[in-house]
């Protein structure tokens, strides 16, 4: 059975079961800083689980794409271990129970998948015998193959009680698909011994339990299923195939590599476990790139630029030494673009972000390994092993370079690194990022919030249709806590039953504004979220007092709105014009737009010429001319998907979706608030175009007033630099011009008499100072100048006399500038200038090259100059003395 066909009979099992279908949510948690990514199909239901959320959800049935990394190492080596894989699972919330759950779990791998009972097996919590019962009673399942358990096996979380964390929780109960005594462990195997006669195939979560401080387990007010069935797994038992990896979906991407690689995929070969690895980490690449991850150097995207480097790690140890992950995005696509859209739709995005980290990262390789190459040799001359913390770190930060490999190459030359300093200094870089970390530990999230949302229904948005609306006050937040009331000068957060400030969502500010209750008090917001389906008010109280079941008028400014507005609607316009001028690729991957600035980003592999920009700000602008209309209508998902409607990468949309739609040429899904013609606008400019990451573009502009400030100060500043340089403004460029070449000409002047006074110095007293070593005039010595400079003092030392080496410094800007130098019959001698300049730096945390009788480098460690200089004459006196 192919694998689509065992996601759709999933789905259409559940579906007759009264179970709503529910589509994947990204791999992205929108609403969970506990999480990097989504790892499991119960994760998008946690407001659900704890009775919150949609109340209309009483049992959903989803295949969950999911992403973990916790089993990285086992990726590609073990039969069923995969980073991106896809979760099954059924849900009920406050619904039906065990017995249901049960049953109807052994119907479907009975009846639908086809098993024989005695192929299956299964395992229960020790403790629990409601799960026993039907299972024997009720199923028929022999006694001999349920198998009781500890929290250990048959708990989630595992042990729970013992290590948390605290949250929903509770016994579950797993079937396993029996493969024969021929594949066991022995006769006494079991489930919970390994030894690969048992194949895990579905868990059925029981959760009836909060886990609270201390280990205590209070009973739910409502009791839930969660169950989650890895389709991969599923899909090896019922082809018959000894791996994950041998199933349908993976033969074409498995092919495909063996090509590239120029040698067949075999399974139990050497190059086995790296194709299963470089497989397996492309299709995580490609999905998340989809979902809106873009490769970086933090959180979610560190994961998929490291997912990315394996692949291509793993791709050169196989003889690939070209960028070739983007051959792989079709073969993936022939497995999911009909289940996952999503992935044609953003299959040029993909295929530009992956490309270009590729490149950068071949290229990274390349200039990380030179330089490592240095440091292993100057290690081997200082017959030391261990290369230091901080040589590491700069390898990963400025170079890019990654840990692992620095680690795998000094490896092979029986050397290691020193990864408690390299940690130390990932610590100190990275302290400011760590301490506004939001991300927990705890599964659950719990607070006022959480609180409000379970007691009230969503807030009602009335901001389409008005700025000004009745409501009623039905939570109030000071602090961390539920107040009854906020008085004059206290801060609080403020929610209502209804209201028109739009709450921050889909890159769109929030509104501010007052809520006024009459005769009582006035509550200014400069700040509105949204969350957990609630609107959430942020400011002070004015003056008197707000309460509880307050009657309040809430009014939104109507200026900022209106500007808000306009920059929402220019950016649907840039998108447009952007898509015309560059071609389908570039897409949306982000924006932000607020009162005074709109942000837009987008897949592009380059920065745009001048030529370009003013094309793009044309078409925007005709547009906005052309006063067309701007229509927003309420539709199915399917509706839109059909008009050709835009999604953003990584958002989830509901069964009914908004569309806005500008004439007959832009249609995008979109929450926002827009103007109700494109003349609204007023004048759109761009202010700057920048690169975000490997393939992502970001402009930023300006509409309506904004524009116009941004032309008077644009003026005014003209007019300024007119009145300093004495010039009219048409001649303002001339003049510039001509002040630019008289500053360089004095500038180069003064940089010939910089030379001239050091090259005095060298001819002079330079010589008086050397020191013998070995027969060789060597001068170490700290000059006034940069690079240049030191190069003619060298030169001048170096080609006038004999038997001289020197080694020259000089600050510049923080940093130390090294230029040695040898008189020829020293060279003749062996000796080299590229070595000795490179030992010196080393000390100063540089590096340099050159030729051997002329070399330079830098460093940043100013204190450590003289100790360089003794460097270099150890190094000097090494050489001579061995002739």
């Amino acid at each position: 059975m192919r694998t689509d066909e065992i996601r759709s009979r999933f789905l259409d099992f559940f579906r007759k079961r009264d179970h709503r279908v529910v589509p994947s949510d990204s791999l992205v948690p929108r609403h969970d800083p506990s999480l990097l990514f989504t790892g499991s199909g119960m994760n998008p239901f946690k407001d659900e689980f704890y009775g919150r959320g949609d109340k209309s959800l009483k049992r959903a049935v989803t295949a969950q794409k999911c992403l973990r990394t916790g089993d990285i190492e086992n990726v590609g080596q073990a039969p069923s271990y995969h980073t991106f894989f896809e979760m099954l699972g059924n849900f009920s919330f406050a619904d039906y129970f065990k017995e249901e759950a049960i049953v109807w779990a052994w119907q479907f791998m009975r009846e639908e998948m086809g098993i024989p009972a005695e192929k299956m097996v299964v395992s229960i919590y020790e403790e629990d015998e409601e799960a026993y019962r039907v299972w024997a009673e009720v199923v028929g399942v022999p006694q001999e193959k349920i198998y009781r358990y500890g929290e250990e096996e048959n708990y989630w979380p595992a042990s729970v009680r013992k290590e948390g964390p605290n949250g929903p929780c509770g016994p579950c109960s797993e079937i396993f698909y029996d493969k024969g005594e021929a594949a066991g462990c022995g006769p006494d195997c079991e489930p919970a011994t390994g030894g690969g006669r048992y194949v895990e195939l579905w868990n059925l979560v029981f959760q009836q339990f909060d886990r609270q401080d201390g280990g205590v387990l209070v009973p739910l007010p409502t009791r839930n299923i969660d169950t989650g069935m890895g389709l991969e797994r599923m899909a090896r038992i019922l082809q018959g195939v000894p791996t994950n990896y041998d199933i349908d979906v993976f033969q074409p991407l498995l092919e495909r590599i063996a090509e590239i690689c120029g040698r067949p995929y075999e399974s139990g070969s050497a190059g086995g476990p790296l194709m299963r690895r470089i497989a397996d980490h492309a299709r995580a690449v490609f999905f998340c790139i989809a979902d809106g991850v873009i490769p970086s150097n933090e959180e979610r995207g560190y994961v998929v630029r490291r997912l990315l480097r394996r692949a291509v790690r793993d791709g050169v140890q196989l003889g690939v030494d070209r960028p070739f992950l983007t051959e792989l995005i079709e073969p993936v696509l022939e497995s999911f673009a009909e289940p996952y859209p999503e992935l044609q739709h953003g299959r040029d995005h993909t295929a530009t972000v992956v490309r270009q980290e590729e490149e950068a990262f071949h290229k990274t390789v390349r200039r990380g390994s030179a330089l490592l190459t240095e440091h292993i040799a100057s290690l081997k001359r200082q017959k030391a092993s261990t290369l230091r913390g901080k040589q590491v770190f700069d390898l990963y930060q400025t170079y890019g370079f990654p840990v692992e490999m620095t680690e795998s190459i000094l490896r092979e030359h029986g050397m290691s690194a020193d990864m408690q300093g390299f940690l130390r200094e990932m610590q100190a870089h990275q302290k400011q990022s760590r301490e506004g970390a939001t991300f927990q530990k705890s599964v659950f999230r719990e607070g006022p919030v959480s609180q409000l949302q379970a007691q009230c229904e969503p807030t009602e948005f009335t901001g389409y249709q008005t700025l000004e609306s009745e409501g009623q006050v039905v939570g109030i937040i000071s602090g961390e806590e539920l107040v009854e009331c906020a008085e004059a000068g206290q801060e609080a957060t403020v929610v209502l039953d209804r209201t028109p400030a739009y709450g921050e969502a889909g890159g769109q500010a929030g509104d501010t504004g007052t809520i006024r209750v009459p005769g009582k008090g006035e509550f200014a917001f400069d700040e509105t979220r949204r969350e957990k389906g609630l609107i959430l008010h942020v400011g002070r109280v004015r003056g008197g007092a707000v309460r509880l079941g307050d009657s309040v008028v809430c009014t939104v400014d109507k200026e900022r709105r209106q500007a808000t507005a306009r920059n929402h609607s220019a950016t649907h316009l840039l998108h447009h014009a952007l898509r015309q001028v560059l071609g389908e690729h570039a897409a949306q991957s982000g924006s932000a737009v607020s009162a005074e600035r709109l942000r837009f980003d987008f897949s592009n592999p380059t920065e745009l010429s001048p030529e370009e920009l003013r094309e793009v700000e044309l078409i925007v602008n005709e547009r906005i001319l052309a006063d067309e209309p701007i229509v927003s209508t309420r539709m199915s998902r399917s509706e839109a998907q059909e008009l050709g409607a835009m999604a953003l990468f990584g958002e989830k949309y509901g069964d009914i979706v908004r569309v806005i739609g500008i004439g007959d040429f832009s249609r995008e899904l979109c929450g926002g608030t827009h103007c109700r013609r494109t003349g609204e606008i007023g004048l759109f400019r761009i202010t700057s175009e920048s690169s975000v990451a490997g393939g992502v573009r970001r402009i930023e502009a300006v509409t309506g007033l904004m524009s116009l400030e941004r032309l008077r100060d644009k003026e005014s500043l003209l007019g300024g630099l007119c009145r300093i340089l004495g010039s009219q403004q048409e001649n303002l460029l001339k003049r510039s011009g001509e002040l630019l070449q008289e500053v360089r000409s004095l500038q180069r002047e003064l940089q010939k008499a910089r030379e001239r006074a050091v090259r005095q110095m060298a001819s002079g007293g330079l010589l008086e100072q050397a020191e013998q070593i070995g027969g060789v005039r060597a001068v170490f010595a700290k000059l006034e100048g940069d690079h240049a400079a030191l190069r003619s003092a060298s030169d001048v030392l170096r080609k006038n006399n004999e038997k001289v080496a020197c080694l020259l410094a000089s600050e510049q800007e923080g940093r130390i500038a090294l230029v040695a130098g040898l008189s020829q019959d020293v060279v003749e001698r062996g000796l080299s200038a590229v070595e000795i300049v490179r030992a010196a730096a080393e000390v100063l945390g540089g590096s340099g090259g050159g030729r051997a009788d002329l070399a330079q480098a830098g460093g940043s460690d100013i204190s450590k100059l003289e100790d360089a200089f003794e460097t270099a004459r150890r190094l000097l006196r090494e050489k001579l003395a061995a002739g």
